[in-house]
């Protein structure tokens, strides 16, 4: 543990600044908790609502810490064909990453920490306190962990990166029940999660489908080549123009389609968004993906 960075993340989230003499930035400090093992949503809960001593942030940080996934000594999950496609539109799906055993039980840790039943479609619509919109912040769970462990996966991000300095995140798990006359889509509309300036930086972006995904069942959808495309496009851009709002008006999304089991990889520079669910059950996902170490973003957002 590396106590400048967990305290500078302490001060910076209680006090408003980062106090030590050797600053260090936002993605440093949540990159470290992500290498120890730890949500840093969750971490932010914590803080904001304990407001803890740094004494005692420390000892709750070195609680929370597990093991990190080291370089694995496996053959290459993407072939030469996959990755000419990976470098062509940008996303990848790895099918059967994960068993369908695995997703099931993930999908029941799910339904019981939102205390809904898949069989009483009722519950599906009934507001849980941990959701937001379509996600759901549901971080420890030991089928969760075993999820983020897949050996498959961390390989292809690792063929991906062209390292094995990786390391991977902690994030939300996400629940989107099917629309009905009473209750409409919530999720987000064609987005970037990260700032549009210019160079957009190389980091890659994952979702676990838990559960068959067709397209009109909340597909995963995103603009395929569009990395190649983003400078230009920006650079074009009217001048009274938002380039998120523009992206709206002007471009069309794919629908990337998947099995329970199937994990999608796609670059950040894509522009991507979820679907509504016009299908009979809930679509169920987690997200989790890998960074490279001394991964940094711009601080200008765009």
């Amino acid at each position: 543990m590396k106590l400048d960075l967990i305290e500078n993340f302490w001060n910076r989230i209680l006090n408003g600044t980062a106090t030590l003499e050797e600053k260090s930035d936002w993605h440093t400090e949540t990159g470290h908790l992500y290498q120890l093992g730890i949500s840093m949503e969750e971490t932010l809960q914590y803080l904001h609502k304990e407001r803890p001593s740094l004494i005692t942030f420390i000892d709750w940080i070195a609680s929370k810490s597990t093991n990190v996934s080291k370089s694995i000594d496996i053959e290459n999950v993407l072939s030469e064909k996959d990755l000419a496609f990976w470098e062509a539109n940008g996303y990848i799906v790895i099918k059967n990453a994960i068993p369908i055993e695995d997703c099931k039980a993930t999908q029941k840790a799910i339904l019981e920490f939102l205390e809904k039943d898949i069989n009483d479609s009722s519950s599906w619509y009934k507001h849980h306190e941990k959701q937001s919109g379509l996600m759901v912040h549901f971080y420890n769970h030991p089928t969760l962990e075993k999820n983020r462990a897949s050996v498959k996966i961390q390989k292809a991000y690792e063929q991906l990166y062209q390292t094995t300095k990786i390391y991977k995140t902690i994030d939300k798990v996400s629940f989107n029940p099917p629309v009905s006359n009473d209750y409409h889509f919530l999720g987000s509309n064609l987005h970037w999660d990260v700032s549009l300036k210019q160079p957009i930086p190389f980091r890659l972006q994952g979702l676990l489908y838990l559960s068959d995904c067709k397209e009109n069942e909340g597909a995963f959808h995103c603009v395929p080549n569009f990395h190649h495309q983003i400078a230009s496009w920006m650079e074009a851009l009217p001048s009274n123009e938002n380039p998120r709002e523009f992206a709206l008006k002007t471009l069309v999304s794919k629908p990337i389609i998947g099995n329970a089991g199937d994990f999608v990889i796609w670059h950040q520079a894509l522009p991507h968004c979820a679907t509504p669910n016009y299908g009979k059950l809930p679509r169920f996902v987690q997200y989790f993906t890998y960074f490279p170490e001394n991964y940094t973003e711009s601080i200008e957002w765009i």
